[in-house]
C-alpha cells in the first residue's frame, strides 16, 4: 500500500521544487539537514527515503559517494533518471528502511529527511539506520513539526482527502524526536516558521521573519531537525 501511494505522487512530485514556496521550504530545510551533516567530499552517505533524489543529488554533487534507498520504484525511476542527466554516480536501490540491506557500521553518514513520518514502525528503522553508520558517523534526521502551521496544514490536508500520504502520517514535537533518536549524543533544531499561505515571492521578508524566530529560539517550526553522533 505504501509502494503504491508513493508510486503515485512521482510523477508530479518535483513541481512542488518549482513554486516559491518549494524553493524557499527546500532552502531552508538543506540548510539545517547539511549543517547537522557536515558534509566532506569522498563521505559515504546513506540516503533512506530518498524519494525522487533530491538529498542524493545535493550530496553527490558536493563530491560524497551516496547511496538511495526508497520503497516506490516510481521514486526510484524518477531519481535514477535525474542523476543520470546530470552525470551522477548515485547507487539507487529498492528497500525497506526497517531491514536495510548494509553491513554494520557502513556508512560516514545517514540522512532520513522527511520520510520517518511515514514509516509504519520509525523505531526499528531508527535504529537500522544508527547500525549501519560508522563510528563517530552522523545520523540527520528531518520529519514535518507537528505544532507548527506547516503541521496544522498537512493535518487538515489528510482530513480533507482520507487518501493522501498524510493520513498515514505521524508528525513529531522538537521534544518527541528528540526522545526517539538513538545514541547519546544528540542535538535538535526547528526551522521553517513560515506559515504555507506565506507570500514567498517576498523572499527577503520570509528569510527576515525566519532569522527572528531562530534568533528568538522558537521550536514550532514546520521542520524539525535532529542528529545523534555515534
Amino acid at each position: 500500500m505504501r509502494k503504491q501511494l508513493f508510486d503515485d505522487k512521482a510523477i508530479g512530485y518535483d513541481s512542488w521544487y518549482q513554486t516559491a514556496a518549494g524553493r524557499f521550504v527546500d532552502r531552508v530545510e538543506k540548510e539545517a539537514v547539511l549543517a547537522y551533516l557536515e558534509p566532506e567530499p569522498g563521505m559515504s552517505v546513506l540516503d533512506i527515503g530518498c524519494g525522487t533524489g533530491n538529498y542524493s543529488l545535493e550530496l553527490a554533487r558536493r563530491g560524497l559517494r551516496v547511496t538511495g534507498l526508497d520503497i516506490s520504484p516510481g521514486m526510484l525511476a524518477k531519481a535514477r533518471a535525474r542523476a543520470e542527466a546530470e552525470g551522477l554516480p548515485v547507487e539507487f536501490i529498492l528497500g525497506d528502511a526497517g531491514r536495510l540491506p548494509f553491513e554494520d557500521n557502513s556508512f560516514d553518514g545517514v540522512i532520513c529527511v522527511c520520510a520517518l513520518e511515514f514509516l509504519p514502525d520509525p523505531d526499528t528503522a531508527l535504529r537500522e539506520a544508527y547500525r549501519v553508520l560508522k563510528p563517530g558517523g552522523r545520523l540527520v534526521v528531518g520529519v514535518i513539526g507537528r505544532d507548527s502551521s506547516w503541521g496544522r496544514f498537512y493535518a487538515a490536508k489528510a482530513c480533507r482527502d482520507p487518501g493522501s500520504v498524510f493520513s498515514r502520517a505521524r508528525f513529531y514535537t522538537l521534544d518527541e524526536l528528540w526522545r526517539v533518536m538513538p545514541g547519546n549524543t544528540v542535538r535538535v533544531r526547528a526551522v521553517l516558521f513560515t506559515p504555507p499561505d506565506f507570500d514567498y515571492r517576498q523572499e527577503q521578508a520570509a528569510l527576515e521573519l525566519e532569522a527572528a524566530a531562530v534568533k528568538a529560539g522558537r521550536t514550532d517550526g514546520g521542520f524539525i531537525c535532529a542528529v545523534s553522533v555515534k
